[in-house]
């Protein structure tokens, strides 16, 4: 896959020019396809969605150091970079961004981008709305070999071996040429001025060969300057992308059958209430001047109480339990009955049948039998319907 559009950052853009210069690289880091435009004209691919894209960035916008840092991945953060080049720095390390490059093998040195924050906060801001999404950003001077100069605007960016500096075409510019340690400098123009690059000419002569092609330009692995709330997003790994439809098709079955669920839940909770009403209804016409603890319970002592104030036998009576013992056969022995709490206990000999014809005609009285068997007796407890 190559890698996306490269977008080379002047100082002034957008401030004071609207087109940018920029090149599609192949795998390699050769130049494919390069010009200068504005963004519309910017080449982009087919794929739905923010573009992707990367940022070199050149001139005076951005300053370069060399340091020596804390070995380990943990040396390399944004707070430890900060506090390492604290004493050399024109602003607070947390207004500022870096981008640390590959430490040096011979020296055990670092280079070090460094940019305002607020500053490259815009450009991100920016390219987003124009819909692209910046991947990485990194100083020209660690993408490009060195020696090499590069034009952009009214500015030339020199790299040497020691680091690189950007400077105005002007008479200073002939002492900065010594730092890059090279008698020539292949020249790379990235934009189009025909007057500047003859005012440079005029300055420096031959000290610079203008290059046929825009040379190679390698970034750094990583991010660069991009960190914290600038990062890119993470991308889906090729196997989540294909699991996409599967996912969305489970996540539109969850919610489905969630509001599903919801809903049950939803009616069996009205039609409890609406029972607890009509419940409550029915008690306060029979017992008005009752208060509600247990409607039902209630319900059944005052329907017993009314039963023995009648004449009549209620549920849990003597001879309503008893009559239930009826329906054992002659043969049966029953050998213990107490009646107590309102339940009648008792021992028998009872074959497995006989007992299974007593828990029927329990049931028919609105009663419950529980029985347990110990060897040839049976253990039997009958009690009204709706107690233990």
């Amino acid at each position: 896959m190559n890698p996306p559009l490269t977008l080379i950052i002047p100082p002034d853009w957008p401030q004071h020019r609207r087109d940018c210069p920029w090149a599609l690289l192949d795998a390699t880091g050769h130049v494919a396809q390069r010009g200068c435009s504005e963004p519309k004209d910017w080449p982009s691919g087919d794929g739905e969605g923010p573009q992707p894209c990367q940022l070199l960035l050149t001139g005076h916008q951005l300053a370069g150091q060399r340091a020596r840092l804390p070995a380990g991945q943990g040396g390399r953060r944004r707070e430890v970079v900060g506090s390492v080049l604290e004493e050399s720095l024109l602003d607070a390390p947390e207004q500022l961004s870096f981008a640390v490059g590959e430490t040096a093998t011979d020296s055990g040195l670092t280079p070090i981008g460094i940019i305002s924050r607020a500053r490259l906060t815009a450009l991100v801001k920016l390219l987003r709305e124009l819909g692209w999404s910046p991947q990485a950003a990194w100083p020209l001077g660690m993408a490009a070999d060195a020696p090499s100069a590069w034009l952009c605007g009214e500015e030339i960016n020199l790299i040497g071996p020691e680091g690189y500096i950007a400077t105005s075409i002007n008479e200073s510019l002939i002492a900065w040429l010594a730092v890059t340690q090279a008698p020539t400098l292949p020249l790379t123009s990235l934009d189009d001025n025909p007057e500047r690059d003859r005012h440079l000419q005029s300055l420096i002569g031959d000290q610079v060969v203008t290059a046929l092609r825009l040379p190679q330009l390698r970034l750094p692995p990583g991010t660069g300057f991009l960190d914290g709330d600038l990062a890119p997003p993470r991308q889906a790994t090729p196997i989540g992308r294909h699991f996409r439809p599967a996912l969305r098709l489970a996540a539109g079955f969850a919610i489905a059958l969630g509001l599903m669920i919801g809903a049950q839940w939803s009616w069996n909770a009205l039609q409890l209430r609406s029972l607890h009403q009509q419940i409550a209804l029915h008690f306060r016409t029979v017992l008005p001047q009752t208060p509600l603890v247990d409607p039902l319970r209630q319900m059944e002592q005052a329907l017993a109480s009314a039963r023995r104030n009648n004449g009549q036998l209620s549920d849990s009576d003597f001879l309503m339990l008893a009559a239930t013992l009826g329906e054992m056969p002659e043969t049966a022995q029953l050998r213990e009955l107490v009646y107590e709490n309102e339940r009648l206990r008792g021992v028998a000999v009872l074959p497995e049948s006989v007992v299974e014809t007593l828990a029927a005609a329990a049931a028919k009285r609105n009663q419950v039998l529980h029985a347990t068997r110990q060897g040839e007796n049976v253990e039997f407890t009958l009690a009204p319907g709706g107690r233990q």
